[in-house]
């Protein structure tokens, strides 16, 4: 008999955590995409005792989007939304993609992607990068393979025409890694990047 209630007591709790476990389900109406913005930026400089080797003046374009999220129940997290940026810069086309772990509710939210002074350079043809340049930028957002939300500087679709990627990067792969822990959601680990 003890046995037996010890049994049912250990089935329901297991039955409990995994309820209080369960995935929000994520639907269009729990994300808002309110603006899609850019902003080239000079590298930052940090102070330390070995030899400087920075190069003078070189530019990134930060690209940050920001949203709300709500309709989910208070304390729980949308697991993960994933971020497709796409660029049309000086006529072609560049890809990346960062996914965000652990998102609550609330307003004010942000991602962000970056394109190097490399990346700009062989972009731009080696000529000085200029904002007319910049054509446009989309964002899609999707949960586990449903497109929950898209917005874009210009109102124009997405061209269909070949696209280039590793020329965005996620903040994790830039030098502006360890600024602005507070402002951007936490970003799933990559693997064999």
């Amino acid at each position: 008999m003890k046995f037996l209630a010890s049994f049912l007591c250990m089935l329901l709790s297991t039955a409990l955590v995994a309820m209080a476990q369960a995935p929000v389900q994520v639907v269009p109406l729990n994300l808002k995409l309110k603006k899609v913005s850019w902003a080239e930026i000079t590298t930052p400089k940090f102070q330390t005792d070995i030899p400087d080797k920075r190069s003078d003046k070189l530019k990134w374009i930060e690209i940050e989007v920001e949203f709300d999220i709500d309709k989910i129940p208070d304390g729980q997290v949308i697991d993960e939304l994933t971020f497709k940026y796409t660029v049309l810069l000086n006529g072609k086309l560049y890809t990346g993609d960062v996914t965000h772990v652990n998102i609550s509710k609330g307003n004010n939210r942000y991602s962000v992607m970056y394109m190097s002074p490399r990346s700009i350079e062989r972009a731009t043809l080696g000529k000085p990068f200029t904002a007319g340049m910049l054509d446009n930028i989309w964002v899609v957002v999707e949960h586990q393979g449903q497109k929950l939300g898209q917005e874009q500087i210009k109102k124009v679709i997405i061209p269909n025409m070949p696209q280039t990627t590793g020329m965005l990067v996620p903040k994790s792969e830039t030098p502006f890694q360890v600024l602005w822990w507070d402002r951007y959601e936490s970003v799933k680990p990559t693997l064999g990047r």
